[in-house]
């Protein structure tokens, strides 16, 4: 046994020394050449890799065309053009033909074009990027209507203008119920188709930032929340007989007006005691409950209260109410809140409405919504009815009112 594993051991060993003596010859340099080559060819090969994506930017905006049937009786070629608008990353702007335009068979239809405007911050804007639009009707409630709703492709749209020719024919649009005090209302959706390659697997900053999405900021129901779960609140207001509580830090920040008279109040002792053991109050006269605390819905959400939006379909007790808050957001200089009283005011005048309406917007400085007053009060027919109502003799009995209605007649 000993004997055969030494001859195992032995031939072993010769093998081994005729591979040293091959390695040692030119052959044996020929194959370790070869190996190596293998080798550095494996080291060398590499992979790459690229992504092409893209992203839907999105914006819309709403343009409301007040005295529809004055406009039809205006020329063929007549045009009207709403102010500029940004959406999508561009700056926008909507003609709106009446009786259409020159390519349409018949006028007896709307035409609306979406175009480009003139950047005022920089040279003319140049879209690239395949661009879709979305002309929709709206409904009494605000909302799209699907029957009349139309679209354009994903594609480039010439010269700068998307152009809905035959957007809706007149005797579509007054049996459509979107009709509404001789006004309407369009929903313009633009949607921009946005890319970006990337290459060698480098991803840059845009791009890798397109993959995030950040969703609007929720910091209006936090502050909502805070305010109706009473925590930390720190003012006790008086209105009318009914209290109510709020944050003094909060209200100070949004209103110059209320900053002062939270400075000039007293303070006392907040019953039970809790974290707030000190407390100002303060009290206000010549407004009621319920416009202050849509006020105060406001200062702590920047937005209307929805009972407010869904009154609208009530036009006098919804006229009542955005007066009323406008007159209070002029007193604590809310800009914006009067801003958009003075919006809902101009979506609802009327022959019964006009005139408290303009001595509202008289009042307290609303030159937009006196001019809508104005201009509505210049339609043939329209002065005749009001002279018929009571509000008439609010309009008389004030010069500068009469005045600018003059002026729009002339």
């Amino acid at each position: 046994m000993a004997a055969t594993s030494a001859a195992v051991l032995s031939a072993a060993a010769r093998r081994i020394s005729r591979s040293a003596a091959v390695a040692s010859s030119g052959g044996g340099t020929h194959l370790l050449s070869a190996a190596t080559r293998r080798m550095s060819s494996s080291r060398s090969a590499s992979s790459s890799s690229s992504s092409i994506i893209t992203r839907e930017v999105t914006g819309h905006h709403n343009l409301t065309i007040s005295g529809y049937a004055a406009t039809r009786k205006a020329p063929v070629e007549w045009i009207a053009s709403s102010q500029a608008f940004d959406a999508a990353g561009y700056r926008w702007r909507i003609k709106y033909y009446p009786n259409g335009n020159s390519w349409n068979e018949s006028n007896e239809c709307i035409s609306i074009f979406v175009e480009l405007a003139d950047d005022i911050k920089g040279p003319r804007q140049e879209v690239k990027d395949p661009v879709q639009f979305k002309l929709s009707l709206l409904d009494r409630a605000g909302n799209p209507s699907p029957k009349y709703c139309r679209s354009n492709d994903a594609s480039f749209f010439v010269d700068g203008q998307a152009r809905f020719q035959d957007f809706i024919r007149w005797k579509e649009l007054e049996e459509s119920g979107c009709l509404k005090d001789d006004s309407f209302i369009v929903r313009c959706d633009i949607t921009v188709i946005k890319k970006w390659a990337e290459d060698d697997d480098t991803v840059s900053v845009d791009s890798a930032s397109s993959r995030v999405v950040v969703p609007p900021s929720d910091l209006h129901r936090h502050l909502y929340d805070m305010l109706w779960k009473k925590q930390g609140v720190d003012v006790a207001i008086d209105v009318a007989g009914e209290t109510f509580e709020a944050h003094g830090w909060l209200l100070a920040a949004r209103s110059p007006a209320f900053e002062a008279e939270l400075l000039a109040a007293p303070k006392e002792k907040a019953p039970g005691g809790g974290a707030v053991a000190v407390r100002r109050r303060v009290e206000i006269g010549g407004m009621e409950p319920r416009v202050f605390k849509a006020l105060l819905h406001f200062m702590y959400t920047d937005a209307l209260p929805p009972s407010m939006m869904e009154e609208e379909e009530e036009k006098h007790g919804a006229v009542a109410m955005a007066r009323d808050l406008l007159a209070a957001a002029h007193r604590y200089e809310l800009e914006r809140l009067k801003l958009l009283c003075e919006e809902m005011l101009c979506r609802c005048i009327d022959v019964d409405t006009v005139a408290g309406t303009m001595a509202v917007a008289e009042q307290h400085g609303c030159g937009a919504l006196e001019a809508a007053c104005a201009e509505f009060l210049a339609r043939p027919g329209n002065l005749k009815a009001v002279m018929e109502t009571e509000g008439y003799e609010k309009i008389k009995a004030n010069p500068t009112m009469m005045e600018l209605i003059m002026k729009q007649l002339v």
